[in-house]
C-alpha cells in the first residue's frame, strides 16, 4: 500500500514543460511554422469575412429603411391605397 502512494506522489510531482520550452520547440520545428501560417491565413480570412458582412448588413439596413420611409410616405399621401397591404 505504501509503494502505491509513493508512486502516485512521485508521478504527481513530475513537472510539466515550461511555456518557454514549449514555445521554443514550437518555433524550432517546421510543423510549428505550418500551423502558424494556417493560423495567420485563418485570421485574415475571418477578418475579411467580418468586414464584408458588416458592409453588406449596413447596405441592407439602409435599403430597408429607405423602403420603409417611401412606403410610409406613400401611405400617408395617398399615392398607394391604404388597404393595399391587407389580405
Amino acid at each position: 500500500m505504501r509503494k502505491l502512494s509513493e508512486h502516485l506522489a512521485a508521478k504527481s510531482m513530475k513537472r510539466l514543460p515550461s511555456r518557454q520550452t514549449v514555445l521554443a520547440r514550437f518555433i524550432r520545428e517546421e510543423d510549428g511554422q505550418a500551423i502558424t501560417e494556417y493560423i495567420l491565413i485563418l485570421a485574415g480570412t475571418v477578418t475579411g469575412a467580418s468586414l464584408l458582412t458588416r458592409s453588406l448588413l449596413t447596405a441592407l439596413d439602409q435599403g430597408v429603411k429607405r423602403l420603409a420611409g417611401q412606403l410610409e410616405q406613400d401611405l400617408k399621401t395617398g399615392r398607394a391605397p391604404v388597404n393595399a397591404w391587407r389580405n
